[in-house]
């Protein structure tokens, strides 16, 4: 019996542990401003991605993209895997 006696003192002190932690965890600060998660825009400048300089490489890439698409969906379409 005295096992079982200990294994209760065990498992209230691990438990009084736990709770404490707990609350230590609960009570300490969070920093007030989020860290930003995209690596290429500042703070400062959220909406950085659509700037006007950027305007020319996104329609470059679409007239370079569009016929290598279109191309290999005729192809798809003609062995019959579309």
């Amino acid at each position: 019996m005295p096992d079982r006696e200990e294994r209760a003192e065990i498992t209230l002190k691990r438990e009084a542990t736990v709770k404490q932690l707990l609350r230590r965890a609960a009570r300490r600060t969070r920093p007030s401003q989020a860290f930003s998660a995209v690596p290429y825009a500042r703070e400062t400048d959220a909406n950085r991605e659509f700037a006007p300089e950027r305007d020319a490489d996104s329609l470059v890439w679409f007239l370079i993209a569009l016929p290598i698409f279109m191309v290999a969906h005729a192809l798809c379409v003609k062995i019959g895997a579309i």
